[in-house]
């Protein structure tokens, strides 16, 4: 968005062709902020353990850094002359190019131990991406202040269609074909050499305009010129309605991204569609008087969100149409369409409210800076002072209310003021049910409720239900929408594992496996509830890699849960991202030598794509004893992750078994899908001979239990997952 525009003259001073340099300028730097998003979101978002805050926190830091920018063209537009200009320009975009790649380097990677992630993300944003960031946002009004310089008879508007173009390419251009054909490390690399050839560009147009008749030192630009006639009248309700309907959108884009990545998964795909939904409201509702229409979005608005929350309340649980609805095909068409719709109405709205063009500085830049205070609301705000997701609420509630507040002052609007009162007494009851309809699923907590925190990892509930039934009164801990584990309260059942932990699951007949022959050192990534601390013996070392600190608490105060105080094994507890922690124990020669290793790090059913991956396979392999087994919980809902994990542990020659268990009981376990992988066939054959002897020792139906590999055909020929390249589509499309 380019957000001065100015008066044009009635000379020509520059040569017509060479306004193609302007045209370049714009789309390389629009293309290359939307390309550097989800490049360094992307390439951080491992260290920090793979969750939806990570893109939350980088979205809030670009709508920051964007205002930064247009300040920064405001100001030396402003008040400097353009020789000045193109001096400090000049010396800011030599100053970028120093501080090039884009990607932190490993210096930059947590150490486990920081009090708030976000923090630290947004230290090495700024120190990476701050600079170049905001001179590419200052190139769009200062390449259309330039090009009236240089054309003073024509319009720059064509500009920001051009600039808008080079968004959504970007935006495109980041899943089809960056992300599959280049590693990040090339990837930032061609972005370095683009933004290179941009700066290029940019200075062009500068010394063109400084050379265009009427450009010496001191002389008053035309832009000057309109700010200096600049009519100020505007009613302060108007200012305000400038700031709020964009940072509302932002609110909007934000808040459902990061609903969307904790329920489903965290990774540039579910970044760019919200995005793109966003940049294409803006454009279509700017593009012109006739690309909005009131009626149209207020009703697909209000339709989609009473699909996408009253649906549900006809809907039986557990029926086949309620698992379709909340399966992700569903609810991402669904999420799209909300927004979409909103963000079509609050910046329709907005671009009604534009004033004329001696004013449009302010206007857009006051568009600006409410997207950086959405960004900074959802950001930082939210996570501080709500215990749940009700940014995204809020961001409903705003909206039906500067909706109602914009109507009223429209005349033409059928609940103008001078209209008669039951006509807005409707409308606002009518938002007012909407609304209702929509955050009464988030209100409505669950009973039984012992324990609510947020933090940047996710929602943590403690929860006890049952609790008048002495034999089935259990504690739960949930994160988002997943249990993480389970504890019967009785105290004949208290050291029990259930859930996807119970005995008959394939991790609890492998941690029984070497029960009564020799002590086991036992790696855990993911600690939950501390469930599987129920399975050690005395001798044996279980150690914990846990990234969330409240998820530390939850398991080891002893309030809620006592598995790790009963356990009579020996408990460690590395606070940290675990493959960050065990590459850091390899580096420093600590190999762990685990008998079993196991991999069970879902928040909600959002997977950690860096656990996954043939490097992070590498790092386990590593500190496998010679006999050891990895173990990975594959439950999900969403996405089949069997046929990608064995093909990264083809590539590394390790042998692959399913082990999957139905649901036996709320006292036993849930049903439970688990790949267990070991250096041999021959070790893995022999360990299901002896989790077979197990099951049918305590009494499990073998029929029920599941062991066996998946056909090579679904598996052989998918690409192999590297921390460079991975897609969701692998595992979308893929059955059993």
């Amino acid at each position: 968005m380019t957000p001065f525009s100015i008066q044009p003259q009635a000379s020509q001073v520059t040569p017509k062709g060479l306004a193609l340099l302007f045209t370049a300028a714009s789309f390389a730097g629009a293309f290359l902020i939307f390309l550097v998003q989800p490049l360094v979101g992307k390439q951080i978002l491992p260290w920090f353990g793979g969750g939806p805050g990570v893109w939350t926190t980088c979205l809030m830091f670009y709508q920051s850094m964007l205002f930064v920018g247009y300040l920064y063209a405001y100001g030396i537009v402003r008040f400097l002359s353009q020789r000045s200009q193109v001096l400090i320009h000049g010396s800011l975009i030599i100053l970028a190019l120093a501080n090039l790649p884009v990607l932190p380097q490993d210096h930059w990677k947590p150490t486990g131990t920081e009090s708030d992630p976000a923090l630290l993300i947004l230290g090495m944003l700024l120190s990476n991406v701050g600079l170049p960031f905001a001179i590419l946002a200052a190139t769009g009004p200062l390449v259309q202040t330039w090009f009236s310089r240089c054309y003073p008879d024509r319009s720059p508007y064509p500009l920001y269609a051009v600039s808008n173009l080079g968004s959504l390419s970007a935006l495109l251009c980041f899943p089809l074909l960056v992300e599959p054909l280049l590693p990040m490390r090339d990837a930032a690399s061609v972005w370095s050499a683009g933004f290179g050839f941009a700066a290029l560009i940019i200075l062009g147009c500068a010394f063109m305009a400084m050379r265009a008749t009427g450009a010496q030192p001191g002389a008053p630009s035309p832009l000057e010129a309109a700010l200096e006639s600049e009519d100020t009248k505007e009613e302060p309700s108007t200012y305000l309605l400038w700031l709020l309907l964009p940072a509302t959108a932002v609110i909007l884009l934000l808040a459902i991204t990061n609903k969307l990545c904790l329920d489903l998964a965290s990774f540039p795909f579910l970044w760019i569609v919200p995005l793109g939904l966003y940049l294409g409201s803006f454009i279509l509702s700017f593009a012109s008087d006739a690309g909005y229409n009131r009626v149209l979005w207020s009703g697909i608005a209000l339709v989609s969100l009473l699909i996408k929350y009253g649906l549900v309340l006809l809907l039986p649980t557990g029926s086949i149409p309620s698992a379709i609805f909340w399966s992700m095909f569903v609810q991402v068409p669904l999420f799209g369409l909300v927004l979409f719709s909103l963000s079509m109405l609050l910046h329709g709205e907005l671009y009604r409210l534009r004033p004329p063009p001696r004013r449009l500085t302010s206007f857009y830049i006051g568009i600006s800076g409410g997207g950086a205070l959405g960004g900074l609301f959802v950001g930082l705000a939210a996570p501080n002072i709500f215990n749940d997701y009700f940014e995204l609420h809020v961001g409903y509630s705003l909206a039906f209310i500067l909706l109602f507040i914009v109507l009223r002052r429209d005349e033409s609007s059928w609940i103008s003021r001078d209209k008669r009162p039951w006509r807005a007494t409707l409308v606002a009851a009518f938002f007012s049910a909407i609304l209702l309809v929509s955050t009464a699923g988030t209100l409505d907590e669950f009973p039984g409720l012992l324990l609510k925190e947020r933090n940047f990892f996710g929602i943590h509930r403690v929860i006890e239900w049952d609790s008048e039934n002495p034999e089935r009164a259990r504690r739960v801990l949930r994160h988002g929408t997943t249990v993480h584990g389970a504890q019967l309260l009785a105290e004949q059942f208290r050291k029990r594992p259930i859930s996807y932990y119970g005995v008959p699951t394939g991790i609890g007949l492998s941690m029984r496996e070497n029960s009564r022959s020799k002590p086991m050192k036992i790696g855990i990534v993911g600690m939950g509830a501390g469930s599987l601390a129920a399975y050690g013996q005395k001798g044996d070392l279980i150690r914990f890699y846990e990234i969330d600190p409240t998820v530390i608490e939850i398991a080891s105060d002893g309030n809620f849960f006592s598995f790790l105080s009963d356990t009579p094994a020996d408990i460690e507890i590395i606070q940290g991202d675990a493959r960050l922690s065990l590459e850091r124990e390899l580096a420093s020669g600590d190999q762990q030598a685990f008998n079993l290793l196991v991999i069970d790090a879902f928040s909600s059913d959002s997977i950690p794509f860096h656990l996954m991956t043939l490097e992070a396979f590498q790092v386990y392999r590593e500190h496998l004893a010679p006999e050891g087994i990895i173990a990975i919980h594959v439950s999900n809902r969403h996405f089949r992750l069997g046929p990608v994990l064995y093909k990264v542990a083809e590539a590394l020659a390790l042998s692959a078994l399913n082990v999957d268990s139905p649901g036996m009981g709320m006292r036993v376990s849930s049903p439970a899908e688990w790949i267990l992988f070991a250096r041999s066939e021959a070790r893995l054959d022999n360990h299901a001979r002896i989790m077979q002897t197990r099951a049918a020792q305590i009494g499990i139906d073998p029929s029920k239990l599941s062991m066996g590999r998946i056909r090579p055909e679904l598996y052989r020929q998918k690409p192999i997952w590297t921390d460079d390249f991975n897609s969701i589509l692998d595992i979308l499309v893929t059955t059993k």
